[in-house]
């Protein structure tokens, strides 16, 4: 049975070397620069090369996050650092950008790539899109069932990484635009400042509460440990634990444990368990409570923490009074409590601290057991039975630490050295690592016959064991001594030391790969430097609109609309209604394309052949694909396809390679500025959406099943500040989060056309029949300078979006 990959996070050096230390065999880590997780410490590029240098020494990979959206500006930077990735040996570079991953297998064919999860792989079909792109990994999308994963990896041959440990997003990875919209900081430029775990109200249409303010979105922390062994069986070649942004006691902790398992596992299935204490261990060092995902079902309401979005420890006891004389709260502990741990008290005004003081038996106390009643300082009187986590342990985290600050605990890779001394020879030493590195060193001394006292084969041992501060570590040693001869220890050592340091380039080595052939930055500046006529000749700004209903789709056409996509996230209401649709697109001369969802996951992928069939059938030319997979099953069957903004197309060479794979116009990404969208060079038309509210968030978990009783009608989520979410579920269950307010670019169609957008989409789904029909009408009005229009007259909440502003 193939061993998976423990593939652990590093924000920071020493989180690398808590991963190392604790038995990764790959750590993944960022640089300052292009990365989704800004917000840790990360790299700079000294630190990266030190880090290569440090993990494979050890025998342990590096992968380097390169997982954002990246713009036309930021292109010859980005190629920069791959190149400078490259020649420090890192051994695969994680992308979400389709382009910069054609851009790195097109000048550095060497180079492993990796699709992000934030690149939304969902299904078979988009898997086999990016083994055509020659990526060599898929970590697949957190929402895929195991049956999914084995699909894909049964299918494709490539390698599957999934999240086994750690944070869940609410949201599809790659998906997400809830902080972008909200704040400007963007997920897919590393930027997320994590909406879902803010509190939010559950609201109807006229703003009143449904539930109590709680955290809806916030999920529980992933734990797979349990069940690593079916995980296993199903071919997963890595194990991915989350948390870049943790301190190193959690990635030394998590590491450590999951190595334990899979090793467990793989040399005795039959007596494989996971201990208590080890399960203790895992939720003391960070949980949320504790979930599965969705591996085996969709576990409803049993995915979210809602009650708490931080670290909920464990539970160490519960509020039993208070002694108004001291000041004190009484606590009978149910856990081992110690100074310097950290402490939780929940309740309605939740707070915690690290405790500095307490007291047990009248007396002031440095530890207390189980069944102890101890009082402790709070700020206030807390209620008879408010309970207390744990949310740090102390004497854990000092042990954790010296797992990786602790020399004498030191991770060694064994080696086997030869010796041969033979009087009148110089003196010859052989080591051989784990991997099959050797390396074979002469003497300059030659080889006397010993004068006094001959060289004895365990003084030589002990010279040749002198390996403390390397990484090796002697396994097997012989020797052959001739007898009556002397050499120096200072030659010994010598000796020694040319042999490891030769071992040591040459670990070091063996990531280096070959000078990539050709000039990439020539082939980047080729990109932009498009001949009139190669690029696609712009004809002036024409209106799509995205309806869902015949009567929708009627109104957009008599009000002026040119083309026409139908259809929402529902894929059977799409399909038994979009023929009276299509008849009125085609009567009135207009343009119909059918809209598939963004997520459509392997069972209903298997039905895409038979509809697509339908639509050609039924003589329908043109589909709006939300997927990879998608969109090249409709080119393969010859539809004219329009590759949507779920697929964040952020540059000229995404832009350019849509093309490649069969989109006849691209909708950009929403996060795009006009200047941005201005610079891209393309051969196929580009399309902005321009009106309407913008989906925020997709998620597979039912907001509203689990969270409100049945008959309640549900508009939206309420943030802190009074802003309402339109919320909607589809008939899969997933939920849709819509921004609260609506983008309206109707007093800029001008720049709109001078940044050479061929296609302006009014996003109206959803929409009645009349208010469609007034908002098409008010934009051809007004792009034919017929009226000006009052942005408000239009929708009263109204934002520009990232059109003027940008995303960080």
């Amino acid at each position: 049975m193939k061993a998976p990959e423990i593939l652990s996070p590093a924000g920071s050096f020493e989180a690398l070397k808590a991963a190392v230390e604790n038995g990764a065999d790959a750590v993944y880590l960022g640089g300052k620069e292009f990365n989704a997780r800004k917000g840790a410490v990360n790299f700079d590029r000294d630190e990266l090369k030190a880090a290569c240098e440090y993990a494979h020494l050890k025998g342990v990979n590096i992968y380097v996050t390169v997982n954002i959206l990246l713009s036309d500006r930021e292109m010859e930077e980005a190629g920069n650092f791959v190149d400078f990735l490259y020649s420090i040996g890192v051994d695969g570079i994680i992308v979400q950008d389709l382009g910069l991953g054609f851009f790195i297998k097109k000048n550095f064919k060497e180079m492993e790539l990796h699709a992000s999860t934030q690149m939304t792989i969902h299904n078979l079909e988009s898997a086999r899109v990016l083994k055509e792109m020659n990526f060599d990994r898929i970590v697949l999308a957190r929402e895929l069932s195991l049956d999914d994963i084995k699909e894909i990896k049964r299918n494709t041959g490539l390698k599957v990484e999934t999240f086994v440990h750690g944070a869940l997003c609410f949201c599809y990875s790659g998906q997400c635009l809830m902080s972008s919209f909200i704040g400007a900081r963007s997920g897919n430029r590393g930027q997320c400042a994590q909406p879902c775990r803010l509190p939010y109200t559950i609201v109807d249409k006229e703003a009143r509460p449904l539930t109590r303010k709680l955290h809806f979105l916030s999920p529980r922390d992933l734990n797979m440990i349990e069940y690593l062994p079916r995980l296993i069986e199903a071919g997963i070649d890595s194990f991915k634990i989350e948390g870049r942004l943790k301190r190193p006691e959690y990635v030394a902790q998590v590491t450590a444990l999951y190595r334990k398992a899979v090793d467990s596992f793989l040399e005795n299935p039959e007596k494989f368990k996971i201990e208590f204490e080890d399960k203790k261990r895992l939720a003391q060092i960070f949980n949320r409570d504790f979930t599965t995902g969705y591996y085996f079902k969709n576990p409803g309401s049993e995915l979210m923490s809602i009650d708490c979005p931080r670290n909920k420890g464990i539970f160490l006891g519960k509020v039993t009074g208070f002694n108004p004389k001291s000041g004190m709260t009484q606590i009978l502990l149910e856990d081992t409590l110690r100074v310097g741990d950290g402490v939780d008290f929940r309740g309605d005004d939740s707070f915690g601290y690290t405790v500095t003081r307490f007291f047990a038996n009248n007396k002031e106390a440095k530890e207390a057991g189980a069944g102890t009643l101890i009082e402790i300082k709070t700020k206030k009187s807390l209620p008879k039975g408010t309970p207390v986590y744990k949310t740090s342990d102390i004497t854990l985290i000092e042990q954790l630490k010296e797992t990786y600050r602790n020399l004498k605990l030191e991770k060694k890779i064994p080696v086997d050295i030869e010796v041969a001394i033979k009087k009148g020879s110089p003196m010859q030493i052989k080591v051989v690592d784990e991997d099959g590195n050797i390396s074979t060193q002469k003497a300059d001394f030659i080889t006397e016959k010993a004068e006094k006292k001959p060289l004895e084969q365990r003084k030589l041992r002990e010279q040749i064991d002198r390996l403390g501060n390397t990484v090796f570590k002697l396994r097997k040693f012989t020797a052959r001594i001739d007898d009556d001869v002397m050499v120096p220890f200072s030659v010994i050592n010598e000796l020694r030391r040319r042999a490891i340091e030769d071992i040591e380039q040459q670990r070091i080595k063996a990531h280096i790969k070959l000078t990539p052939p050709g000039n990439w930055k020539e082939n980047l500046k080729n990109v932009y430097d498009f001949e009139k006529e190669t690029a696609h000749p712009y004809t002036g700004l024409k209106f799509s609109v995205r309806v869902n209903s015949p009567e929708a789709a009627k109104a957009a056409i008599f009000a002026g609309a040119e083309i026409i996509y139908y259809g929402g996230e529902d894929l059977s209401v799409t399909f038994s209604s979009y023929k009276e649709s299509y008849e009125s697109a085609k009567n009135n001369g207009r343009k119909f394309y059918l809209v598939f969802p963004r997520i459509i996951k392997n069972d209903k992928m298997k039905l895409l052949s038979s509809l697509l069939g339908e639509l050609r059938k039924n003589g329908v030319k043109g589909v709006l694909a939300g997927n990879l997979g998608v969109l090249n099953e409709a080119k393969e069957r010859g539809f004219e396809t329009v590759a949507d903004f779920s697929l964040n197309v952020f540059n000229s060479l995404s832009l350019n390679l849509l093309e490649t794979l069969g989109a006849n116009r691209v909708v950009l990404s929403t996060e795009l500025t006009l200047s941005q969208i201005k610079q891209m060079k393309s051969r196929v038309e580009k399309e902005c959406i321009v009106q309407g509210k913008i989906p925020l968030m997709i998620s597979e978990h039912n907001l509203i099943k689990s969270n409100v009783k049945k008959g309640e009608e549900v508009f939206g989520l309420k943030d802190r500040i009074g802003k309402v979410f339109p919320v909607k579920v589809d008939e899969n269950g997933r939920t849709h989060i819509y921004n609260c307010d609506e983008l309206c670019m109707i007093n800029y169609l001008d720049q709109i056309s001078q940044s050479e957008i061929s296609v302006a989409q009014l996003y109206l789904t959803d929409e009645t029949p009349e208010r469609v029909h007034y908002v098409v009408s008010a934009y051809v009005k007004a792009a034919n300078k017929a009226q000006e229009i009052d942005e408000s007259e239009i929708t009263p909440d109204f934002t520009h979006g990232h059109y003027f502003r940008g995303v960080l």
